[in-house]
């Protein structure tokens, strides 16, 4: 495990400005279902840990690591390698002054009994509670681990859909309040969670599942959620498949970053659509803006600080946009998308150069797998973005992601 990757670059850590605090209400209704389920073995388990906390603490405070993997593009974990155990340490999602999370990882026997909260790899039963999740997954081949997964209807990897049917994967129901009835019953080698402000998760902590945090969508650099492979994989000791992976992709993304950068003239881009009022699109340092950067475009809003979403009304974008050359945009429909789909949603939308001019690029996430296969395949969303937007760069591949809106 001593293989490791040298530091490129050290970005600077933004705070995420997602809120999910639009869902309080739910989780607390659901909340207050689950816990008298398992309230009594929650306090006896914590109880437990809180004898055990001090011993773990002293066994890898002082300690040295033998070899440490420091990502080439992601910002927010590193996994430092010890004889007897892997130590990850995730930045704390809403403080990257504050104390790192950390996740302990051992296949030793003795270590494990001194430390009951590692988990024992090579883990062998695995819970997750979001799609992106799956994708690292399915790219390292440890799918036949999964035993349990939240909000299934969103995944639409296969291989997760047949073992639903079949019963080998279990609904474990909402991402913010799992059924711990479910979860205790699986007995899961661990449970591989997302960040939220809010600790919903606390009361399984202390029930005794395992779990680690999967800050992926935190990064705002295609290249650096991509690298959250080696994270995931590290639970599967399949690190040095992983690295392998990240270097091939990361040099063939480079190569078309290089590509995009030789293009004389650099159109501009708008993105985004209007959401119940409110017109949401890329901050400057977000992760769309970043792929727009590395294409080779001039985005509207570069010039607008942030990691996350802008929130406008339609007349500050119509200002801003109106004369831009493209338009980049997400939808989710069954049917097949077209101009005049775009126009019944708002007729403003007919202002703009971009739809004048036929200049539309859209992803349909319905059926194009952006979300899921995109994540690990930032080479192939780039490329289609530079074929879209510098044509006469001729790349000639076929586009998978991203296309021209055609139909009217």
């Amino acid at each position: 495990m001593g293989r490791c990757s040298k530091k490129e670059s050290r970005k600077t850590c933004h705070k995420n400005n997602y809120s999910f605090n639009f869902r309080e209400i739910e989780v607390m209704r659901l909340t207050k279902k689950v816990l008298p389920a398992f309230a009594m073995m929650a306090l006896l388990a914590l109880a437990a840990c809180q004898q055990n906390r001090k011993k773990s603490d002293s066994t890898t405070a002082d300690a040295k690591p033998n070899s440490v993997y420091e990502p080439a593009y992601a910002n927010r974990f590193k996994i430092e390698y010890f004889s007897d155990h892997k130590r990850i340490e995730i930045t704390h999602p809403w403080d990257s002054a504050a104390t790192p999370l950390v996740t302990l990882l051992s296949a030793n026997a003795e270590f494990l009994k001194n430390n009951p909260s590692a988990i024992k790899t090579p883990v062998k039963k695995w819970v997750s509670v979001a799609s992106t999740q799956i994708s690292y997954a399915h790219k390292l081949n440890v799918l036949d681990e999964l035993v349990g997964i939240a909000e299934p209807q969103y995944v639409a990897n296969t291989k997760v859909q047949d073992g639903l049917v079949t019963g080998k994967i279990r609904n474990i129901g909402t991402a913010f309040a799992p059924d711990a009835e479910i979860l205790m019953s699986l007995n899961p080698d661990m449970m591989m969670i997302s960040p939220f402000k809010d600790d919903f998760y606390a009361p399984l902590r202390s029930a005794g599942i395992k779990m680690t945090t999967n800050s992926s969508y935190l990064e705002n650099t295609p290249l650096g959620r991509m690298e959250w492979l080696v994270y995931v994989a590290a639970f599967f000791n399949k690190e040095d498949e992983a690295i392998a992976t990240v270097n091939e992709v990361a040099e063939r993304y480079n190569n078309v970053k290089q590509l995009a950068a030789t293009a004389k003239e650099k159109p501009c881009v708008m993105s985004g659509q209007v959401y119940q009022g409110i017109w949401y699109t890329p901050a400057a340092q977000s992760f769309n803006a970043n792929f727009l950067e590395d294409a080779g475009v001039r985005y509207i809003f570069n010039d607008r600080p942030g990691t996350g979403s802008l929130s406008y009304d339609f007349e500050t974008v119509y200002q801003a946009a109106a004369h831009c050359d493209y338009w980049m945009m997400m939808v989710n429909r069954a049917d097949t998308y077209s101009y005049s789909a775009l126009k019944n949603e708002d007729v403003r939308y007919t202002d703009f150069n971009a739809f004048k001019l036929r200049k539309v690029v859209y992803s349909n996430t319905y059926n194009s797998m952006l979300f899921e296969k995109g994540l690990l395949e930032p080479d192939v969303v780039l490329k289609d973005l530079v074929q879209l937007f510098h044509p006469e760069l001729n790349i000639g591949s076929e586009q998978v992601y991203y296309r021209k809106l055609t139909k009217e």
